[in-house]
């Protein structure tokens, strides 16, 4: 459940940054203009919606495994969470979009010219402080919640294991997961208040919040990526390969030197006639 819905917040995340470029090269057409702001106010929240599910999800998971071998639970279950999680990660961003619209209608004083400075990437000031900025600091807050919630979970279960090992074991997994959600919350967290900070202001009169939206807009795929794929894990490997690589070899007279030369042979080549026997053994 947390790997789709990871999934799911990756494929919104890239789909943000392919609107994103398009805003950077200027849009003249109005309507087009328009269609882009609705486009990244709808995926940015989406990112922050499923992110509040991951973790929600993630606590769950720790309150119904205390074990480390986690229990099965029935499809039936499974398919009931994954459409309620669905129904809050799309429905809050289309609700969002929704009111953003309502308001363009309402409020005639509002006009497409005041996205242009701003890429295409906003709307007009009060509309993004009602329909995103609001519902974006609720979504934080959940995710927040849920997070410190996870951790006193964690902590507890950890406790109730008797074998030091599994302790141990299960204290890395549940921690490596907690990094990993407190990474990803703390980098959107930062993008979004650096885009709350640039749009209330102006990007003549304050350069720096519109400098470090932009930059962080543009790393926080990467950066996620990165933090999700380049783990513990992964380092340990390049670690393990780096040191073999150094390490020294016995002299080519000894006999370590040829039973290694021999096992390299093999294991280098991929001919299956390396692998047989000769002579041939006779039979019993």
């Amino acid at each position: 459940m947390s790997g789709t819905a990871l999934m799911y917040m990756l494929a919104n995340m890239f789909l943000t940054q392919l609107f994103y470029v398009v805003g950077v090269g200027g849009v003249q057409e109005d309507n087009l203009c328009l269609c882009l702001a609705f486009g990244i106010h709808y995926l940015r929240l989406a990112v922050i919606s499923w992110l509040c599910v991951m973790t929600y999800d993630m606590l769950i998971t720790f309150r119904n495994n205390v074990n480390l071998n986690p229990r099965p639970e029935p499809v039936n279950v499974l398919i009931s969470r994954f459409v309620k999680y669905s129904v809050f990660a799309w429905g809050v961003p289309s609700l969002s979009v929704i009111s953003a619209s309502v308001m363009r209608v309402t409020v005639n004083h509002q006009a497409v010219n005041n996205l242009n400075p701003y890429n295409c990437w906003f709307f007009e000031k009060t509309i993004y402080n009602v329909t995103f900025a609001v519902p974006a600091l609720c979504c934080f807050a959940a995710i927040a919640d849920s997070l410190i919630r996870s951790w006193l979970t964690a902590r507890a279960t950890v406790g109730l294991q008797v074998d030091k090992k599994t302790r141990l074991k299960m204290h890395r997994k549940r921690t490596l997961q907690l990094h990993l959600y407190v990474k990803i919350a703390t980098l959107l967290f930062a993008v979004n208040v650096f885009g709350c900070v640039a749009r209330n202001g102006s990007p003549s009169s304050d350069p720096v919040a519109w400098i470090a939206y932009n930059v962080g807009h543009s790393l926080q795929g990467i950066l996620v990526a990165l933090a999700v794929t380049c783990n513990c894990q992964v380092l340990k490997i390049y670690t393990r390969s780096f040191s073999r690589r150094r390490r020294r070899r016995p002299r080519n007279g000894s006999a370590t030197a040829l039973f290694d030369k021999r096992d390299s042979d093999i294991s280098d080549t991929t001919y299956l006639q390396n692998l047989t026997w000769e002579p041939v053994p006779l039979p019993v």
